[in-house]
């Protein structure tokens, strides 16, 4: 299929207003595979998800199947999934250790680095005359940030480092707080009839949650005693929204004894992770320093194109369908009964059954039913809350709003879509300099 170079203006920067048909329409959607995913850098694992030479994980990067392996000598390679023979899938497992991997198609064999080793009758019917050295496993570019695994298929793109930009300024106080790291749980798998872009811009949406969750609040304060916040009270949170490279960041202002991570905690173990956090709170600082150790909290976030909310991802599979991945990602040194509580926090909330994340996914279906209609499809939504009332900020890098429900966020992320669907290629995609100060030790990947 061969794709046409539109110029797309689906995004309207004074007023908000959205074209509500990329949500559906299939021509746009096998753009984005090209032109989205076959250029951003995108999450597709963990290093605790391969810990050991020749270790293996099967993931995505948009529809494409992708190997995630570290090698015999301890290098991680992100490789298509497919024979350079007849197209057949190298791999079905979704994970595991392995030295080679063998077509069951015809039997070609490729060592875990992607290289060709062995191809039966490579001398009686090949007459020795097929370059292996040229038909090794295609390969991605990959790097790491913090123990999360990224790649993208277009060798010249920008470094992850400028790629993730001032937006691993926030990051870090989540995924690179200790030096021991973190580890991944998961995934919990689940597919959607949404399109993926939704819940991507669902992520710093904090507008829908005294109504979209009013159910979940209620059962916190009949269980727990935590009253349900009200509208009047979202809009006087000292909370901003930063935007910075596609990348939307919702953080939170909090006081130096604030701890993190409270989701599942029991009030049996809650003292547990108290100390935890107290204890650990020397090593976060000297890592991050003061502000972002004890100050800044990241609430909800997206890394563009499709990763959410810490470790997920929102794989597409056709512009009505998505697919979930979500991880737990947790201390690697927290005591066990930390860890349960973070586990079972996760699954608690998050998922088809999750107590707040089955009300998202309702809304997710009906938008995605709504850009369907004939009628609704050509017309825009509304992104117009807080336009024109972002900016530089002496503290906070990036395009701040000062306001905690804001779809400053949600612009944003649209305007990259755009930048990327109309690019002919990286040199084409703006990348903003990195200007935050990074106090502390911690380094991309240490």
């Amino acid at each position: 299929m061969s794709l046409i170079n539109k110029q797309y203006s689906v995004i309207e920067p004074g007023t908000g207003k959205l074209d509500r048909s990329i949500f559906v329409d299939e021509d746009v959607y096998q753009e984005e595979l090209v032109k989205i995913f076959g250029r951003a850098w995108q999450m597709i694992g963990h290093t605790s998800l391969i810990p050991n030479p020749n270790d293996f994980f099967h993931t995505y990067m948009g529809e494409d199947p992708v190997i995630l392996t570290r090698d015999n000598k301890g290098k991680l390679h992100a490789m298509l999934n497919m024979c350079r023979h007849r197209g057949n899938r190298i791999i079905r497992a979704d994970d595991g250790n392995a030295k080679n991997f063998m077509c069951t198609y015809h039997g070609w064999t490729y060592t875990s680095d992607g290289s060709l080793e062995h191809v039966p009758g490579e001398e009686r019917v090949y007459f020795n005359e097929l370059n292996k050295s040229d038909l090794g496993l295609i390969q991605a570019k990959v790097d790491t940030y913090a123990g999360l695994v990224f790649a993208t298929w277009d060798h010249r793109a920008p470094s992850l480092k400028e790629y993730l930009g001032d937006a691993r300024w926030y990051l870090d106080t989540v995924f690179n707080r200790r030096d021991g790291g973190q580890q991944a749980l998961g995934p919990l798998k689940w597919m959607e009839p949404v399109n993926w872009k939704t819940p991507v811009d669902n992520c710093s949406d904090n507008y829908h949650t005294v109504v979209t969750h009013l159910s979940s609040a209620l059962a916190y304060e009949t269980f727990h005693g935590r009253p349900r916040a009200t509208h009047e009270q979202l809009f006087d949170r000292p909370h901003k929204h930063m935007f910075v490279n596609g990348h939307g960041l919702t953080v939170r202002e909090i006081s130096d004894d604030t701890p993190r991570d409270r989701a599942g905690q029991t009030n049996e173990n809650r003292h547990i992770f108290l100390n935890f956090h107290r204890e650990t709170m020397p090593e976060v600082e000297n890592r991050l320093g003061h502000l972002r150790a004890h100050n800044v909290e990241l609430m909800n976030h997206s890394i563009f194109p499709n990763g959410v909310l810490g470790f997920r991802l929102a794989l597409p599979r056709g512009p009505l369908m998505t697919e979930f991945w979500h991880f737990v990602l947790i201390d690697k040194d927290a005591p066990p009964e930390v860890i349960e509580g973070m586990r079972r926090g996760s699954a608690g909330n998050n998922g088809p059954a999750g107590l707040f994340e089955q009300d998202d996914i309702d809304n997710w279906r009906s938008v995605t039913e709504s850009a369907k209609s004939q009628v609704a499809r050509n017309i825009p939504q509304d992104l117009s809350m807080g336009t024109g009332r972002s900016n530089s900020h002496l503290i906070y890098p990036g395009q701040v709003s000062d306001e905690y429900i804001s779809e400053h966020n949600q612009r944003g992320f649209y305007t990259r879509w755009e930048e990327f669907m109309n690019a002919n290629s990286w040199d084409d995609i703006p990348i903003d300099p990195i200007s935050a100060s990074f106090e502390g030790s911690a380094e991309m990947d240490d």
